[in-house]
């Protein structure tokens, strides 16, 4: 019986792919490189340093303070979440139903706590999550087990009474690692395979219901 339901933040509850994108090309054409539309997609659910690695040139890698690019993006996206950040539609909604019936939530982010806590407020969801994790949190990247299996255990229940909303190739993979249902919330910038694991996808959180959650 699932007794717990457990969100991925940036991609599930937020966006924010096309928009940290575009902060990277207005940072980079200021040092003279230019990031073209097309590179968008060695992007999309990838890990920043394997992104850079496909779009750059060693010396221009050599020109940038990647530290001093991700605490200035940070700051932005925290102080300004008006610009840099959408909510998804449906989040609210689907997160008041399974409030309202019982179900125990959790966010689960490899964000930094303080990000995490900006977006929530941003979002005014704060009070429907017993708990919230961040990278902050684990030691091990997903996808690694460990958050999932952290989370379960702060909520008071199994791998088994857990369902994982989540929308990257690592991130599904950590559910089911951790031996998690896993549902997946697809886009279409994502690369080929990265639902490959989920135990269903949707292509909106209206789409996931109390029969579709338990019937996993």
């Amino acid at each position: 019986m699932i007794k717990a339901v457990l969100f991925d933040l940036d991609g599930v509850l937020i966006k924010t792919e096309h928009e940290t994108f575009k902060f990277y090309q207005d940072y980079l054409e200021k040092k003279g490189i230019n990031l073209r539309d097309s590179d968008f997609k060695f992007k999309a659910g990838r890990k920043s340093k394997d992104f850079w690695n496909d779009v750059l040139t060693l010396e221009q890698k050599k020109i940038i303070d990647f530290e001093k690019l991700t605490q200035l993006k940070r700051e932005e996206f925290n102080t300004e979440p008006d610009k840099y950040v959408t909510k998804v539609d449906g989040g609210e909604e689907l997160l008041k139903l399974l409030k309202k019936n019982n179900f125990k939530l959790a966010i689960i982010s490899q964000n930094e706590s303080q990000m995490i806590s900006s977006m929530a407020d941003w979002l005014n969801i704060r009070e429907f999550f017993e708990v919230i994790l961040s990278i902050d949190d684990i030691t091990n990247l997903k996808p690694d087990p460990e958050i999932y299996l952290l989370a379960a255990k702060k909520l008071g229940v199994t791998s088994n009474e857990c369902v994982v909303i989540e929308d990257s190739k690592d991130g599904i993979g950590s559910a089911k690692n951790a031996g998690m249902k896993c549902i997946g919330v697809k886009h279409n910038f994502m690369p080929k395979g990265t639902y490959d694991q989920a135990d269903t996808t949707v292509k909106k959180l209206s789409e996931i219901n109390l029969n579709l959650i338990n019937s996993l």
